[in-house]
């Protein structure tokens, strides 16, 4: 089989962001398949060159048109059509393919990846990692009702003329079906755990060092600093920490974004020294670090769109053996309360944030004991190969239908979530606090 992967956003392990898009293309590999990459030149992302390589046996065509975290709106949809043109005039691939996916977002992509498949008369997958147009328009991106109509008619045409549709999570799910996607054809796969990258065994303290924390206790949010991340609730609960008196906790903010500078120079003015950014750092460093801090973070603006979401940084928590704090009321709840695998935070209180962290600082039993939870999710459930051997089953079943869109998926390559309470209980007594 060969297939033809779309991912605007594509990152490596040199670059700062997530690895699904090249994680699932060497499980696809491996099963003896081919797969072309087509991706956008991207600071930060380990993808800065233009032009057609070879990406450890994988063919790359990186398209021109540089995209960074700190685009302003419009320069950010002219660098989507553009990419969307680009992509969609795609002639002399490596190999004709069986199969087309295109990965969001920005929703655009799906246009390219419609095209390209018609092109070619094969079957076409939307992939769905964010809930698109409705984020843009609850955090006032997309203003104008023109555009706001336009963009839900360009995910309704998507996702009716889609073969299957891969939305990340259950929320993103719901979102698909309200908007008219036929539900024999959607399966949720939600993102996945690097238990080989983020793993207790990669602990080491010695890490900590650069940033002044080898000897505090340390919670880390790791990945992008923008609106939707809504990281002033971190900051302020820092501040409430700092009030407190309690100097041995410290918050450590990984990324970059457009929030980054005015975060950090209002950290200064409040005098604190108990949080540090430390800006990007390649993903396959991340591991180490995360692996070597006493909890994980998961912020995200007050939207409700933005409680759907499926965080790469909670399942890199779950494999570094460690409790994660949450704070969109969605399934990432649910999640860590029903496996006891952390907490939640009211995103509109920071005093909770603060409160739980003071908590785990000063429970050992209770941090071990949702630090094991955790790690039994990120290898039980979420583990990449399992969730990745899902994906190339779909694709694999995606590329031998004939019919079109809405030929529907088989019952047995549904993967459902595992539901509350269906993890075993410890075969062992946890570790000892470390």
């Amino acid at each position: 089989m060969n297939v033809l992967y779309l991912h605007q956003h594509f990152a490596t392990r040199a670059g700062s962001g997530g690895t699904r898009s090249l994680e699932f293309a060497h499980l696809l590999m491996r099963r003896g398949h081919a797969v072309t990459m087509v991706a956008q030149t991207r600071r930060g992302g380990g993808v800065e060159v233009p032009g057609r390589t070879d990406l450890d046996g994988m063919p790359l065509i990186t398209l021109g048109g540089w995209y960074t975290n700190h685009l302003a709106p419009w320069r950010r949809v002219w660098v989507f059509l553009r990419f969307t043109v680009q992509a969609s005039l795609l002639r002399d691939l490596p190999q004709r393919p069986d199969v087309v996916i295109a990965s969001s977002t920005p929703l655009t992509i799906g246009i390219p990846g419609w095209v390209l498949a018609r092109r070619y008369k094969v079957p076409f997958v939307f992939e769905v990692r964010d809930l698109w147009p409705e984020a843009p328009i609850q955090l006032g991106v997309v203003k104008s009702r023109p555009l706001r109509w336009l963009s839900r008619a360009l995910e309704r045409f998507l996702y009716r003329k889609a073969d299957v549709v891969i939305p990340l999570s259950p929320g993103m799910e719901d979102g698909v079906l309200a908007a008219g996607c036929d539900p024999r054809k959607v399966i949720t796969i939600p993102n996945a755990s690097d238990i080989d990258l983020f793993a207790p065994e990669h602990h080491d303290r010695m890490v900590l060092e650069p940033f002044g924390m080898r000897d505090r206790f340390v919670a880390v949010h790791a990945g992008m600093m923008g609106p939707a991340n809504g990281l002033s609730y971190v900051l302020e609960a820092a501040r409430i920490l700092h009030e407190r008196g309690e100097n041995d906790i410290s918050v450590l903010v990984i990324g970059e974004g457009v929030t980054r500078l005015p975060l950090q120079a209002r950290a200064r003015e409040l005098g604190l020294t108990n949080i540090v950014f430390t800006g990007s750092i390649p993903r396959h460093d991340l591991g180490a670090i995360v692996s070597s801090c006493d909890v994980g973070m998961v912020s995200f603006a007050d939207f409700p769109v933005l409680a759907t979401n499926s965080p790469n940084k909670l399942f890199d928590g779950f494999a570094a053996g460690v409790p994660v704090i949450v704070n969109s009321n969605g399934w990432t709840r649910k999640l860590v309360e029903a496996h006891d695998a952390g907490a939640y935070v009211d995103v509109r209180d920071p005093a909770q944030l603060a409160d739980a962290l003071t908590a785990l600082r000063h429970d050992d039993a209770r941090r071990v004991r949702q630090g094991a939870n955790a790690l039994r999710l990120a290898h039980e459930v979420f583990a990449r190969e399992r969730l990745g051997a899902r994906f190339c089953d779909v694709l694999e079943h995606a590329a031998g239908m004939h019919g079109g869109a809405g030929a529907g998926l088989p019952a047995e390559l549904r993967i459902p979530l595992v539901p509350a309470g269906a993890l075993a209980p410890p075969a062992s007594e946890p570790v000892a606090p470390r």
